[in-house]
């Protein structure tokens, strides 16, 4: 491993649980837990999807949760909502662009 992978966020396991797509992720900065859902779109795609950031699984996981048209747009929206609940709720600093590559990489984006 290169000295400048050791920062890099990674899927470490990718599940579905009922209507979600899970996505744990793994980094330096601690455990990320990505929930991904749609929903509408009739018989077709979904026409909005919902993506839902937590430390963790456990009941008291400090949650940013964004709906959007497409799953791009929820994750920035989460990103936004993450990073401004950051400090008061001590929560990580991610790197939310890699955490889209990352995905994109399983085409979850």
């Amino acid at each position: 491993m290169k000295p400048e992978d050791d920062d890099a966020i990674r899927i470490t396991q990718q599940f579905r649980s009922g209507e979600a797509m899970v996505y744990d992720f793994r980094s330096r900065a601690g455990r990320l837990t990505l929930r991904v859902t749609g929903r509408g779109g009739g018989e077709g795609p979904p026409s909005e999807w919902r993506i839902e950031a937590s430390t963790g699984s456990y009941a008291d996981a400090v949650v940013a949760a964004e709906w959007a048209v497409t799953r791009t747009e929820a994750l920035r929206g989460v990103a936004r909502a993450w990073n401004e609940k950051r400090v008061a709720a001590n929560l990580p600093l991610f790197d939310w662009d890699s955490v889209a590559q990352a995905m994109a990489a399983v085409r979850a984006l």
